[in-house]
This record gives C-alpha cells, structure tokens and sequence, in this order.
C-alpha cells in the first residue's frame, strides 16, 4: 500500500510541477519619465485612516474640486524635470514648482518635488503611463512621540488627470 501511496504522490508532483510554457513577449517598458511630460490637474482627494482596522477611506474632493474654481494644476516637463503649479481651491501639497525627479526611472515608486526652499516626496500609487488619462499619488501623515517613534495616521490619496 506504502508503495501506491509514493507512486501516487509522485505522479501529482509530476504533474502538478509542470508549467505551461510563455507565449509572446510582454513588449517594451515604457518611459516613465516622458510618461509625465503634461498638464495634469487634482481630479480627486481621498484620505484613508490608517488607525482603521478597516483602513476607511474617506472622498474629500468637494474641498480641491469646486464647480466655477480650476482646480490645482500641475505641468511637469520631462526635458529639464521642471515643473510648476497653478493653486486652486484646497491644500496646495505640491510647492510653487521647482524641479522633480523619481527616486528611479525605471520602476519609479516615488516622486521628490524640490522647491527653491522644500522638498516633498510621493508615494505613487499609480505607475506613470503615457496612454494613461490620471494618475496618483500618495503622501502619508505620521505622529511623532518625544521619542522619535513614528505611528502612521492618515495617508492623503491625490488624483490627478491629463489636461489636453
């Protein structure tokens, strides 16, 4: 019986180990550099609480979306990584513009804004692609105790959309 029972485990491993082989080639990567290269503006706000066992998230675009008001905009040039803001209505989390850069070009999964006087990081939480109409970004809120622990607290999900 011992033996049937390897024979058996022996088959299923077999068979079970076997992978189909690819087909076809997943293609070029684009560039996510050039990806950026636009005018973008805040098509929506989301803070998610990250105390939440069930992480909530709440829509708080009726404060950066407001009919009759352009809402922030943002141009990003590709060529000599600049960019600029226009501030609408709502918290500006962008600066007044300066240079930007991804903390790698290939497989990007944050953006660092400079201003002549800050610097901002992003989570992406979106890949950039150029046939892509929005994309979004990620900044993450944390408290800090008297001994340097940092516990996070809300995370600020920002949209932003192609302007043609």
């Amino acid at each position: 019986m011992k033996k049937y029972m390897y024979i058996l485990a022996s088959f299923t491993l077999l068979v079970c180990s076997c992978k189909p082989e690819l087909k076809g080639e997943l293609g070029e990567s684009t560039d996510k550099v050039a990806a950026m290269n636009g005018n973008w503006e805040v098509s929506a706000f989301k803070q998610r609480d990250e105390n939440n066992p069930i992480k909530e998230v709440r829509d708080l675009s009726e404060f950066y979306i407001v009919d009759g008001q352009t809402p922030t905009q943002l141009t990003f040039n590709s060529s000599d990584r600049s960019y600029t803001v226009v501030p609408g209505p709502g918290k500006n989390y962008f600066g007044e513009g300066g240079t930007w850069r991804f903390d790698d070009d290939f497989a990007p999964s944050e953006i660092v804004l400079e201003t002549a006087t800050d610097t901002f990081s992003l989570a992406m939480g979106t890949m950039p692609r150029d046939f892509d109409p929005t994309l979004s970004f990620e900044l993450p809120r944390y408290c800090t105790d008297a001994s340097g622990n940092r516990t996070p607290t809300v995370t600020y999900i920002i949209n932003i959309s192609r302007v043609n």
